[in-house]
């Protein structure tokens, strides 16, 4: 008996099934990898301006000397955590799961820390805890524009989802 060439073959359910768990993970925003770095780089900077203006002036919890420094951090943020988050779901998926995404939120901070490490014109002020309060409230914020992305037909080629 001959395989029917209309019938799916395990390879391709597999990696649909791998496609949309990082899809719905939110790892990718777009299956294409380079239209992917571009939506993230620009939610990433409309999230941190967003934060960082709106906490400028409640409660500072950041200060940037310049908009260059802003836009470093922005790409820098961005570059570490797509390299971050690929290892995080690549070699632990099943702990992410475990953990409801705690992860995500741990890898962010470490971001962000490093981020401030080598950005000499970037300080979170006063206390200690602006670093996570910075880090959920961001989070929060890109949630919202990743939702958008994710969800709008004319940024995913009118593919439902993404695929």
């Amino acid at each position: 008996m001959q395989p029917n060439p209309n019938d799916p073959n395990k390879k391709d359910i597999k990696k649909k099934y791998k496609n949309i768990m990082n899809y719905q993970l939110g790892v990718v925003l777009h299956l294409n990898f380079g239209v992917h770095i571009l939506l993230l780089t620009i939610i990433n900077i409309l999230a941190m301006g967003i934060l960082i203006g709106l906490s400028s002036r409640f409660y500072p919890l950041v200060k940037l000397e310049s908009l260059q420094t802003f836009i470093i951090v922005a790409l820098l943020f961005t570059f570490i955590e797509v390299f971050i988050k690929g290892i995080m779901v690549r070699y632990l998926y099943r702990f992410i799961r475990i953990t409801f995404g705690i992860m995500f939120y741990l890898s962010n901070l470490l971001t962000f820390w490093l981020v401030d490490l080598s950005v000499p014109q970037i300080s979170f002020l006063y206390e200690g805890t602006n670093i996570f309060t910075f880090t959920l409230l961001f989070m929060m914020i890109r949630l919202l524009f990743t939702t958008y992305v994710r969800k709008s037909k004319w940024i995913q080629g009118g593919k439902i989802h993404g695929l």
